[in-house]
């Protein structure tokens, strides 16, 4: 890791005021987070298909090809796609014929064994290498990477067969039959049935939640029965319906679901977003499958910067450095002491070494804090910006509530920032002080570019009244920000769902910690736990859905935010400065960099 360190006079002059004292002692020891967990990544669009093979796309999910206008020898009963891609999709017959279409290869079929039960459906193995065939009486056909885990072929069954659900890891699976009746196999666990209940239409689908520690089975009147931790998110059990629903589709976050009918017609429950169905189309033959398009690809990471540091070398003057009243270079106003010591954010040399720093933590995009043309930040921005693209990283700005800012103003600084500097985003802080349609205008001139709304209740945000306004604003998405009000594993879900339900992108903020007690100041600590609470965060984020990870912050020093280098070790009088020790089991100069170093753990994460 590169660093920049003040010159020798500027380190005496430092540490002539400052006393050495014993590091403290670390907290506990982070948890045994060893890798990432799968980023849950929400579905955006869906695929129907017929018996005839006729293929219908909507949303994002593309029309790849179809069995339409071929004549078959068996009739369409299924369809599935590869999670690993989203680009392509197979076909399969009663007889068990595989057809291929867009990227996704054959592996083989039973198009030409003699088969006791004809096949009712097809399912792709987690990494889209292979795929099952499920016949009605529970047998299973296993090709490419699937593995055979058991079936039901040799039992006598009250009920056939209707569907197969695999397990997230792909070792295992799920049988259903037509009574609700649950079968588990491999590292399938069994969490309930309907199989001892009267129902009122037999079960016509099931689907895992995306942690395979639960499920939902569909009847024919679109009741939904929940089990392990499927949550109940609404049916179609009291509509009444021109068709029977057929298929069920869950969104890739799990907070959602699609029910299809055999006319095609669609209903969307929870964070799943209505793209659009065949219920007005007349159909040559039913619709008997809803797949949903996975959303492949890796999801990008921000980090909210801060370029409003000034010292006496650089500028002649402290900014920031001595906000509440301290006097630095000994006494700053945060709770830890940075390794460069109190830089100038207008100095190259140190702008250069942090930008180095951000890119090799992983991160994709600085968001830096800008408050008006002519302030210090505006200042400093365009060096921000060259040695930001000269590690190849993006960058955009954060509109601060500068005095006098209303839309207007915002619009037409957009129109200066993107003229002078090509910056195309915008994350607006504190942006619900007006009616959303005051912000109309901004988001339709620019349309192009990408604009984040942040508001001023966490509250708002978990109930969806925020992204409500935001939506109406014209926003692409939203943001927290917030490192204190939110409970990751909680919060985070719920505030990108309510952005998903109404189109809009959603990055919930991870956050290191906070500690404003002497930089702001604000009594409100939430400590670090030597990484705990950073890892916490980020768990809560990749289990939200996120379309980016904003990280509060690089450098937010008064907030005690920050990730850049922190010293250990360092008192002024009868203060001594909080530092990283400890943090993830390092200590001494391994530790000031852990948490750019656990960064990049993290987004590591995100690239898979």
């Amino acid at each position: 890791m590169r660093r920049w360190f003040p010159s020798a006079a500027a380190v005496l002059a430092v540490f002539a005021l400052l006393v050495a004292c014993p590091a403290t002692m670390a907290a506990a020891a982070p948890g045994p987070i060893t890798s990432p967990p799968p980023v849950s990544k929400p579905s955006t669009g869906y695929w129907l298909a017929a018996a005839d093979g006729g293929v219908f796309a909507f949303g994002d999910a593309e029309f790849l090809g179809s069995t339409g206008g071929i004549k078959l020898d068996k009739p369409v009963v299924g369809m599935a796609t590869p999670p690993s891609s989203g680009r392509g999709y197979w076909l399969v017959g009663s007889d068990g014929g595989v057809f291929t279409f867009g990227d996704t290869l054959f592996y083989g079929s039973t198009g030409g064994q003699k088969l006791n039960r004809p096949i009712v459906g097809i399912t792709s193995t987690p990494t889209g290498l292979g795929y099952w065939l499920v016949a009605a009486d529970g047998g299973i056909f296993a090709f490419g990477d699937a593995g055979f885990f058991g079936s039901t072929g040799g039992m006598k069954l009250n009920q056939p067969i209707i569907a197969l659900a695999p397990t997230p890891t792909g070792q295992g699976y799920w049988l259903v039959a037509r009574d609700g009746g649950v079968f588990a196999f491999g590292d399938a666990e069994y969490f309930g049935s309907t199989g001892d209940i009267k129902l009122n239409s037999p079960i016509v689908a099931m689907a895992a939640t995306p942690a395979g520690r639960g499920y939902w089975l569909t009847a024919g009147d679109g009741g939904v029965f929940t089990f392990g931790d499927a949550p109940v998110l609404g049916s179609t059990g009291a509509v009444k319906l021109n068709k029977p629903i057929v298929a069920m589709a869950p969104t890739g976050i799990g907070d959602g679901y699609w029910l299809a009918a055999s006319d095609g017609g669609v209903f969307a429950f929870g964070d799943a977003g209505y793209f659009g169905s065949t219920g007005a189309t007349p159909l040559s033959s039913p619709v008997l499958a809803l797949v949903a398009k996975p959303k492949p690809g890796r999801v990008e990471s921000s980090v909210f910067y801060y370029p409003w540091y000034g010292n006496l070398d650089v500028d002649g003057t402290w900014h920031h450095w001595d906000n509440a009243g301290h006097r630095p270079p000994a006494d700053i106003a945060a709770n830890f002491y940075p390794t460069r010591g109190p830089y100038s954010s207008a100095s190259r040399p140190i702008v250069d070494a942090q930008m180095a720093d951000i890119a090799a933590a992983g991160i994709d995009t600085v968001i830096t804090s800008w408050w008006g043309r002519g302030s210090f930040e505006d200042r400093a921005l365009p060096n921000v910006v060259a040695a930001a693209r000269a590690r190849g990283l993006r960058v955009a700005i954060h509109v601060e509530p500068y005095e006098g800012r209303t839309p207007s103003t915002v619009e037409s600084d957009v129109a200066y920032l993107s003229s002078q500097l090509g910056i195309t985003e915008y994350w607006v802080y504190l942006s619900d002080g007006v009616a959303p349609e005051a912000w109309v205008p901004l988001t339709s001139r620019f349309a192009d570019f990408t604009f984040w709304a942040h508001g001023h209740s966490p509250s708002n945000g978990v109930r969806g009244v925020f992204q409500a306004f935001a939506a109406r604003a014209g926003f692409d998405g939203v943001y927290t920000y917030d490192p204190v009000s939110y409970a990751f594993s909680t919060d985070f879900r719920r505030f990108c769902r309510e952005a998903r339900v109404r189109g809009l992108r959603c990055s919930p903020s991870v956050s290191p910690g906070y500690d404003g007690t002497r930089g702001v100041p604000d009594p409100t600590v939430r400590d670090r736990r030597a990484g705990d609470r950073y890892d916490e965060s980020w768990v809560g984020a990749f289990g939200a859905g996120a379309d980016v990870v904003s990280i509060t912050s690089y450098n937010e020093w008064h907030e005690g935010t920050q990730i850049e280098p922190s010293l250990a070790g360092i008192c002024t009088g009868s203060f001594c400065y909080s530092s990283f020790e400890g943090a993830y089991g390092l200590r001494g100069a391994a530790a000031e960099g852990a948490y750019l170093d656990r960064t990049r753990f993290w987004t590591d994460g995100l690239r898979r």
